[in-house]
């Protein structure tokens, strides 16, 4: 495939990703605020269910790219001839099979969504999980079957980013944390995405050590750099996170609330902005060989 057709593929794998996780924190950040019944809620609330659908929709309009182009370059053609081996690859390979149970997923959660009440939003996210899961079945860690160990932490690593990564960028683009007893949110927010941070550390660091296999490979070959570049902007994250939880979060009460909050969402907003490199540099790592497979 020429280098711009595999740029182009990389850059639906972000959308993809990114998609997918602004619909996963759409819908956690959607069942936190349903708790307690919060009046301040009920607009974000609406805004969180509508952003849902259209990430819902932008993530099947990118998987369907990522299919294109995959084919695209199995086939040795350029996109616009690549109808055929579309067909080809959906009814004769395994990454076929896999995209058709993932579109139903998203088309399932795209239902659930359409509904309302937290059955709904849990099912949403039980499809999204569905379609994790088969993102994981075309991945590096597919090398052992569909189901595996490896495919387990792979699947669980993308679902713990998905909801760190989404939660962030919904709540400090989507949410106004500007009026209402909003600090449960805001405690809810923090707390996940320690945890959901506690998980992918544990996650990447199995799949770090079944993909680079020694501490040697991290340096002098691709894959290692970009995996040493994707691990820095994770602890700037990192760094960003501790600092609203640490330092910023404490004033959500007093009497510069208003301020705290300005200061938490801006740095809800540059922390997204890093997050989404993550998954850029992800992306490209999707599509690099690692040390082992050489």
């Amino acid at each position: 495939m020429a280098v711009e057709w595999a740029w182009m593929q990389q850059a639906f794998t972000v959308m993809l990703n990114l998609a997918v996780a602004v619909a996963v924190g759409a819908s956690m950040s959607a069942i936190w605020m349903a708790r307690g019944g919060a009046r301040w809620a009920v607009a974000p609330r609406r805004r969180l269910r509508l952003a849902g659908l259209a990430a819902l929709a932008v993530a099947m309009l990118a998987s369907a790219g990522v299919l294109w182009l995959e084919a695209a370059a199995m086939a040795e053609v350029a996109p616009a001839q690549a109808a055929p081996a579309v067909r080809a690859m959906l009814t004769a390979t395994h990454l076929g099979v896999a995209w058709q149970v993932g579109i139903g997923a998203l088309l399932f959660s795209m239902g659930a969504l359409a509904l309302r009440g937290p059955r709904a939003l849990a099912f949403n996210l039980l499809g999204l999980a569905a379609f994790l899961y088969t993102r994981s079945m075309v991945s590096h860690a597919a090398a052992d079957g569909d189901f595996s160990v490896p495919i387990a932490v792979d699947w669980l690593h993308l679902m713990l980013v998905c909801l760190w990564t989404g939660e962030v960028a919904v709540a400090g683009w989507l949410v106004r944390l500007d009026d209402g007893d909003w600090t449960r949110y805001a405690a809810a927010l923090s707390h996940t995405a320690t945890l959901a941070l506690g998980g992918i550390v544990a996650t990447g660091l199995f799949g770090a050590w079944r993909n680079v296999g020694s501490p040697a490979a991290l340096t002098g070959q691709v894959y290692g750099t970009i995996l040493l570049a994707k691990l820095a902007l994770v602890a700037i994250a990192v760094l960003l996170g501790g600092a609203n939880r640490f330092f910023v979060m404490p004033s959500l009460r007093g009497d510069n609330a208003c301020a705290a909050a300005r200061r938490f969402t801006a740095i809800l907003r540059i922390e997204s902005v890093v997050l989404l490199g993550v998954l850029v540099l992800a992306a490209v790592l999707s599509a690099t060989a690692p040390p082992t497979a050489l």
